[in-house]
């Protein structure tokens, strides 16, 4: 089991976990007009951005270097930890990962995970089996994506973003996500690497990941894929009772409906009216940072005892079936959360995350 001993945030919010926590219980999302680049030709003019134009890679190292320090690792400690970095595939990609490892002290790159939406999930899940094979002591992971011309071009031409300037995950009348600018790091250790290492934000406790290749970009209806990487993750942490789920939800009718069927066909019966929420309606869908930024959401949860709302919600969809939160008041149920995302092509990774 990997504990998360440093974490660090970049969302909309604001820089830090303080914003983030502000944000996400104020329930109000951190969306605007674009005015980064020119939507004028778009259908959709509304995201999560941060002000001006940020570069990632400079983000991704001030973020490594506070999640190190938060962690208390020395500059030896540093130098023997590997980084596995959750990014969009560029042909820069692997230079600018191999010098951000350098610029930050730490070993070196172990891979770099391109998944889509599901890749910072897969970025945790992949240092947690590193350190649970004992493979490595501890495992600095990082990710992130800011909304750029091209990306949101993309999304735009494809029908995908809402024009409506809200995102209702599994909600009725929900048209789509709103992109976000999202990046964080999170160091994992084992449990005996340091006597006296700082106390957790949380432990990932299960891991699961499944790519059933259905279709490029539509999901199966029976939620299939996702369900099998819930079930693997909930056996890989010895079948605990999950209490909430951060799904993955980016507020379009097919898969918001794939997923709710994947979440009650994965998770057991007695687990049907299990929380959920999708904070994406709130900081923005940060593509490959989605990940990350919602384990840093889900610890928290439980670090301030309270769920994060089911933002932009206007009505219960039959094809969505679950128990959303739409109270800020609810607090944890359970020590075990599940943290879901899912991509094109049908990758899917769940993570059982459990409280510290």
């Amino acid at each position: 089991m990997a504990h998360v001993t440093g974490l660090s945030a970049l969302t909309a919010y604001g820089p830090g976990l303080a914003a983030l926590r502000d944000g996400v219980a104020s329930g109000v999302p951190a969306v605007a007009p674009v005015t980064r680049f020119d939507t004028r030709h778009h259908r959709a003019h509304h995201a999560a951005t941060l002000p001006g134009n940020p570069d990632l890679f400079e983000a991704l190292r001030g973020l490594i270097d506070e999640a190190c320090d938060q962690a208390g690792l020395t500059v030896q400690e540093r130098a023997g930890t590997p980084l596995v970095l959750a990014l969009h595939a560029g042909r820069d990609t692997a230079a600018k990962a191999v010098a951000l490892a350098a610029a930050c002290g730490l070993r070196g790159v172990v891979a770099v995970h391109t998944a889509a939406c599901a890749a910072s999930n897969s970025a945790l899940a992949d240092a947690a089996e590193l350190i649970a094979d004992l493979a490595e002591e501890r495992v600095v992971v990082a990710g992130g994506s800011f909304v750029d011309p091209s990306m949101f071009a993309a999304f735009d031409s494809a029908g995908i973003l809402t024009a409506e300037g809200v995102s209702r995950p599994f909600s009725a009348g929900r048209s789509g996500p709103i992109l976000g600018d999202g990046a964080a790091a999170a160091v994992l250790e084992r449990a005996d690497s340091r006597p006296g290492q700082p106390g957790p934000w949380l432990r990932v406790a299960g891991w699961g990941n499944t790519c059933e290749a259905h279709h490029v970009v539509r999901p199966r209806e029976d939620g299939r894929g996702p369900a099998e990487a819930i079930a693997k993750a909930l056996a890989r942490a010895g079948g605990p009772r999950v209490g909430y789920v951060n799904a993955h939800a980016t507020a379009t009718p097919a898969f918001d409906a794939a997923e709710a069927a994947a979440i009650l066909r994965g998770l057991p019966a007695d687990s049907a009216d299990v929380r959920v929420s999708s904070t994406k309606a709130l900081h923005g869908h940060c593509l490959e940072g989605s990940g990350l930024v919602e384990l840093a959401v889900c610890a928290l949860a439980f670090r301030e005892g309270r769920l994060p709302v089911n933002a932009g919600f206007t009505g219960f969809d039959d094809g969505c079936p679950l128990n959303l939160v739409l109270d800020s008041e609810q607090a944890p149920e359970t020590g075990h959360m599940l943290s879901l995302n899912t991509g094109f092509g049908g990758v899917s990774t769940a993570l059982v995350l459990a409280a510290p």
